[in-house]
């Protein structure tokens, strides 16, 4: 998934610092003169492109508005938006352009007096599809919300992600956490990564040996009422000299009605990867 970018070619020199603006938070974006290839058919790119977003940004100006071009991606764009009801669509206005009709009751991001202000706009809706700290799930009446928090802490690195399941007809909730924290070897990667501004790269490989590690895909956990579950596992990179210390923890919360539950971890570590899949897409 990913977000599609519906512009006029005149306005390209702005559509160029947003893009890369929006690669560097992690956005990943959709843009025909990036994607398309010699000899691809550009109708069938850009609809490939519009049936694959997750939102889609409008870029409105006095020359988009009068592209013929932009208005056939709007239509396409919006269509699938009132069908499926999953498309976020966000005008970006960058001059004292006629906003189409359909977009005005839309909240937009506001270009016209500063890039900066406009822009942080436009990220707070996209950053609840591609958050790299917080998300959420829902499951017919389960919802799991997490959250991932990565660094330094005692001269080691670690990583932390929280998940609380909330079972509404139950009404109870299960706390789960995994913590790990990496070796010496593991702690001077990180700080070095970080020293290149791609400190999430650590994040994403303990993602990763997370999802492939065996014993934690087949770890099925018993929450006691009355007791707190805990297990210590030791895990390594093979394609390093990185070790990491793992304890997940879970305990049950909300009304006691004398009943554990039981729960698969390969589950929780399957949603993890899912969205760093679509965070690296």
């Amino acid at each position: 998934m990913s977000v599609f970018i519906s512009y006029s070619t005149k306005d390209s020199d702005f559509i160029d610092k947003l893009s890369i603006k929006l690669i560097k938070n992690k956005i990943p974006i959709w843009l025909d003169k990036w994607e398309m290839q010699p000899g691809d058919s550009l109708i069938e790119k850009i609809q490939d492109g519009l049936e694959n977003a997750e939102a889609l940004i409008v870029v409105l100006s006095q020359n988009s508005v009068n592209s013929e071009w932009c208005k056939k991606e709007l239509s396409a764009g919006l269509m699938r938006e009132l069908e499926e009801k999953k498309v976020i669509a966000i005008p970006a206005v960058l001059d004292d352009c006629k906003v189409p009709l359909f977009l005005r009751d839309k909240l937009y991001a506001d270009f016209r007096s500063d890039f900066d202000t406009g822009f942080n706009n436009l990220l707070r809706p996209l950053s609840k599809l591609f958050s790299e700290h917080m998300g959420r799930k829902k499951d017919n009446d389960i919802i799991t919300d997490y959250a991932i928090n990565w660094g330094i802490d005692e001269d080691l690195f670690f990583l932390s992600i929280d998940l609380v399941n909330w079972y509404e007809k139950q009404r109870k909730s299960i706390l789960l956490t995994i913590n790990v924290e990496a070796n010496v070897q593991g702690t001077r990667r990180f700080e070095e990564q970080l020293s290149h501004g791609v400190d999430w790269l650590m994040k994403e490989t303990v993602i990763t040996l997370l999802y492939e590690n065996t014993r934690l895909r087949e770890l099925d956990i018993l929450v006691q009422r009355d007791s707190l579950f805990r297990l210590k596992v030791l895990m390594r990179d093979i394609n390093s000299d990185i070790d990491f210390k793992i304890i997940i923890k879970a305990s049950l919360m909300g009304e006691d009605n004398h009943n554990d539950m039981l729960i698969h971890l390969v589950d929780y570590l399957e949603m993890l990867n899912d969205s760093r899949k679509l965070r690296l897409k």
